[in-house]
């Protein structure tokens, strides 16, 4: 029985996932599609529409077989972490045969050739890299020139208008982490890339029948805006699930006050011990800490030319969940993933379940409060990073919609 691994976040499950997902399981020949999904905040640095359970069960009746939680403090990072914890995780299964991933390159060739160079970083590259910075090119730009005239020696066809694609599209951007990682890991999981079908990562217009999530949120999280609109863009679990949250959709801005409070709390200490938070961003935050209005305006306020948005919205969704850099070392020093949260399964693919408990190399959490308690202390603690992280977002929700918070313990396994 072959298995093929997805990390997703779902946010929410559109017809480009079901295609993914149909096209990972034939191109891989897999039995079985196992997938990765972060929890209720994302790697944007916001939380999703939908919690984690909710956009699992879009997944089940779409093709997954299993869906795993990527520990949310995985969830909520860089692309370079939060791919390198996504196939931290499959290794660790011990059952995936391939991964796939989508990305917008039809040179497949180029992505694996160019993970390889990152992840090796020969004297080469790392010279040449040196020898741009003191010159005061920036470090993209460095590393753009760099990777470039490595490669048009080793693959002389190598287009540069090719090469700033693969570097700068979101999904390719994953897909070279991805290989990066296995690469590192000398992982015998084969990379599987699919063609991105459809819209851009970014496209916030319903235009195409693949429309991106992007495009989905900015559809739902407007007011009195009917789901008959979107239902030509997603599966009919989606539209179940988008329809029993009663209009009641999360974003940023619901955490404002919760972030404002925080802020306003904390900064005579500052804020540069935080995950992706510098001193120059800390006091930044600190100056500026008065022109708080709300979330998003507050990520405007602070971004500049060399901090994007999504950093700075990453970096304030770190402290609202109090994710520190002293988390990040200790996550690491305890395996990156050193349990496998499961969140549900189909019941046709329950045979499967076995050969994943034989093969796994830590242990398996599908019963949160009593699982957990046998953790180490190291991963205890970064399992409480899930708890803290799913009890606020339940917490906000029940706020939101008048109805009694969820209990991250008590969350059952979702089987379909």
């Amino acid at each position: 029985m072959k298995a093929v691994g997805i990390i997703a976040e779902y946010n929410p499950f559109h017809n480009g996932h079901a295609y993914q997902l149909t096209q990972a399981k034939k191109l891989a020949k897999a039995d079985y599609a196992i997938v990765a999904l972060s929890g209720n905040f994302t790697q944007r640095g916001a939380p999703a529409i939908l919690d984690k359970f909710s956009r699992t069960a879009m997944a089940l009746h779409n093709g997954a077989d299993f869906v795993f939680e990527l520990p949310t403090l995985w969830a909520v990072s860089s692309a370079e972490y939060f791919a390198a914890a996504g196939v931290t995780l499959f290794h660790l299964l011990g059952c995936i045969d391939t991964l796939c991933f989508g990305c917008e390159t039809p040179d497949f060739p180029l992505i694996g050739l160019t993970a390889r160079l990152l992840a090796e970083e020969p004297d080469a590259y790392q010279d040449s890299v040196s020898r741009f910075l003191k010159q005061g090119v920036s470090f993209p730009a460095a590393r753009e020139q760099s990777l470039l005239s490595i490669l048009k020696q080793q693959s002389p066809n190598t287009k540069e208008s090719d090469l700033r694609a693969l570097l700068q599209s979101p999904n390719n951007i994953l897909a070279l982490e991805y290989q990066k990682a296995l690469i590192r890991l000398h992982s015998p999981i084969c990379p599987l890339p699919i063609l991105r079908d459809g819209s851009g990562y970014h496209d916030t217009k319903l235009n195409k029948t693949h429309c991106s999530a992007s495009a989905l949120r900015r559809h739902l999280l407007q007011p009195r805006r009917p789901l008959a609109e979107i239902a030509a863009y997603a599966p009919p679990e989606t539209i179940r699930q988008l329809n029993a949250a009663e209009g009641y959709f999360l974003s940023e801005q619901d955490f404002s006050q919760i972030l404002f409070y925080k802020l306003l709390s904390e900064r005579a200490e500052g804020f540069s011990g935080y995950a992706d938070n510098s001193e120059d961003l800390s006091n930044k935050i600190i100056k500026r800490i008065r022109n708080f209005t709300d979330f998003t305006a507050f990520c405007k306020e602070l971004k500049s030319k060399d901090v994007t948005y999504t950093r700075i919205s990453r970096a304030l969704t770190h402290i609202l969940l109090n994710h520190r850099k002293k988390d990040y070392e200790s996550a690491r020093n305890c395996g990156t993933v050193p349990y496998l949260r499961l969140l549900g399964y189909r019941k046709d693919a329950a045979d499967f379940f076995p050969e994943i408990k034989k093969n796994a190399a830590v242990p398996i959490v599908a019963r949160p409060a009593k699982d957990a308690a046998a953790l180490s202390k190291d991963a205890a603690a970064l399992f409480q990073h899930d708890v803290f992280a799913s009890d606020l977002y339940y917490g906000v929700f029940a706020q939101k919609s008048n109805t009694p918070p969820k209990n991250e313990l008590q969350q059952k396994l979702l089987i379909v």
